[in-house]
């Protein structure tokens, strides 16, 4: 079984639904400064190496599998970049590719054979809140899952009638019942509004910790 690794510079703050789109295009982050620059001086390395280097000059928030990284050298990062546009030079020559979510944060995947360069179109925004409402709505029904001390990425596949037929986690909740739940929690959730034609699938989830307690996500629930 292959290994994850989350790579934290600091944590979100709230629920995301994260679509990573097959494109090179990254999504824009909406969070204070998503595009302030800083000075990189990360030469060529393994890839994960370079990854925690970049981590810790960027205080991005990075999530990876570690089959991914294995084996792979980064590219030279040097100079004054921001965020994205330093994870891509370091990405260069790698395969993969870098989404990022609409916070301050990115997936590190495989990147798309047929990349072209053409821009990224964001589903409709009632799928989108659905997606977001229904998840967060299944997690509050077990007391297990509800959102709190917990950070995990997930992937789902949605079918086109609206319904999570699979679910998968990138790493782990850090309790294995936890881990277990949330999976039971997912499968066969019905969205509540059909997925575009054309999503990109698996998409890809983030959650950080949050509690209801202050935000309200589970009230009457």
């Amino acid at each position: 079984m292959a290994a994850f690794r989350f790579s934290m510079g600091w944590l979100f703050p709230v629920l995301v639904a994260v679509l990573l789109l097959a494109s090179p295009v990254m999504l824009a982050a909406q969070t204070s400064s998503p595009e302030e620059q800083a000075v990189y001086d990360i030469p060529a390395q393994s890839l994960e190496s370079a990854l925690n280097a970049y981590i810790t000059a960027s205080g991005a928030q990075v999530f990876y599998e570690t089959a991914l990284t294995a084996g792979r050298q980064s590219g030279e990062v040097k100079g004054r970049f921001t965020p994205a546009a330093a994870l891509r030079a370091l990405l260069a020559g790698t395969e993969l590719a870098a989404r990022r979510t609409d916070v301050d944060a990115f997936v590190i995947m495989q990147a798309p054979a047929d990349e072209t360069g053409s821009p990224a179109i964001l589903p409709d925004s009632r799928f989108l809140g659905a997606l977001q409402t229904g998840i967060l709505g299944a997690l509050c029904r077990d007391v297990q899952t509800r959102p709190g001390t917990y950070k995990i990425a997930l992937e789902l596949w949605i079918s086109p009638t609206g319904v999570v037929r699979r679910s998968a986690l990138i790493g782990s909740t850090g309790n294995a019942t936890r881990d277990a739940a949330f999976t039971a929690a997912l499968q066969g959730l019905v969205i509540g509004a059909l997925p575009p034609a054309d999503l990109p699938q698996p998409v890809f989830m983030a959650i950080a910790p949050r509690s209801p307690q202050e935000t309200g996500d589970c009230n009457g629930q």
